[in-house]
């Protein structure tokens, strides 16, 4: 479901609290489905994108960045399978990362995927998630067109882009019944910081 968490994002200061009401939130926006039948553990039909950002905060706009060596130690732990790497740029140890859980484990946690990214990324992402922005044939003959994109996208990035301030997301796909144990969970396992130039975390559904 393209674009769900859109109508599920909540922000608070308690994250299991934070994370209740995001799933409250996508149950009222799309009442018609059939939730206990749903999550129920026998059934497994429901797979949610659980995802938290993390936003920088300073008077200058600063873009946050996931370092790989700590990412592939997090997704290692976890047990996940050997995923992909994107690197940012020309920046050998800073990027994302996207992995798969084994069968195995993904039976008996119903997690199912893992994907860290950093949201500078998204500046001119095109909608249908496609990483390339345009042809290279168009580039070699000077195309209008590609003379036009370029020119949009060199505005984006000189204009738009340079005065906003860009974070990192995590998101873990999982089970609905993983998703309700978890939650309940949450306060024990994450930590949150009560200073006034950090603001509550933004999550969402998806």
């Amino acid at each position: 479901m393209k674009g769900g968490k859109h109508h599920t994002k909540a922000h608070g200061a308690n994250p299991a609290t934070c994370m209740m009401e995001c799933f409250t939130n996508f149950q009222k926006q799309f009442f018609c489905l059939d939730w206990d039948y749903m999550c129920g553990p026998e059934n497994g039909t429901l797979l949610i994108d659980l995802g938290v950002t993390h936003h920088p905060v300073h008077s200058t706009a600063v873009v946050g960045l996931w370092r790989l060596d700590s990412v592939e130690a997090s997704f290692g732990a976890a047990g996940f399978s050997t995923g992909t790497i994107h690197h940012l740029n020309t920046l050998s140890l800073y990027g994302g990362l996207q992995a798969e859980m084994p069968a195995q484990r993904r039976e008996r946690s119903q997690v199912v995927f893992r994907s860290v990214y950093n949201l500078g990324w998204e500046v001119t992402r095109p909608l249908d998630n496609n990483r390339e922005l345009f042809r290279d044939k168009d580039a070699y003959v000077l195309d209008p067109e590609y003379i036009h994109y370029i020119d949009q996208v060199t505005e984006i990035y000189t204009h738009d882009a340079a005065h906003k301030s860009f974070g990192v997301r995590d998101e873990i796909r999982m089970g609905g019944e993983a998703f309700l144990r978890i939650v309940h969970d949450l306060d024990f396992e994450v930590i949150t910081f009560n200073l006034r130039s950090i603001p509550p975390p933004t999550s969402s559904i998806g």
